[in-house]
């Protein structure tokens, strides 16, 4: 499993959202992929910050309580962001997202975001090593 690089299993085409949308537009995205968080970007792809499931609960929950729901997503979303390299390899990426409690990491290549990590597709891989027939 040392040999595994976040290249290896990272979502090339990820979702990411831009920072100019609104946050309800946003979480119907996240819903449509089952995810818990994205990236938010810019024009270029530039990594900006990433929306939770949570960071919109709390927009959208706010929202409307004071019936304001139009918030922007760069309104809402968290800019202090883990991210790993493509040549992260596995075990060290398992372990950001375990300090950091985090689901999804950006995979970040030179400021880009070039791919997405999710702790499903970590658990996968760990599950399909432990039942193949090498490992019993």
């Amino acid at each position: 499993m040392n040999s595994l690089q976040v290249n290896d299993l990272m979502d090339r085409q990820p979702l990411t959202i831009s920072a100019n949308i609104g946050v309800i537009v946003a979480l119907r995205q996240l819903l449509k992929k089952e995810l818990s968080a994205a990236p938010v970007v810019n024009d270029e792809g530039d990594l900006l910050g990433i929306l939770s499931e949570a960071d919109g609960m709390k927009g959208t929950l706010l929202g409307g309580y004071f019936e304001q729901i139009g918030e922007l997503v760069s309104h809402r979303m968290s800019t202090e962001v883990c991210t790993v390299k493509p040549d992260t390899d596995l075990i060290s990426a398992a372990k950001v997202m375990l300090d950091n409690k985090r689901r999804v990491l950006p995979v970040v290549d030179a400021g880009k975001v070039v791919g997405l990590l999710t702790r499903t597709k970590v658990l996968s891989v760990i599950m399909e090593r432990i039942d193949s027939p090498s490992h019993v």
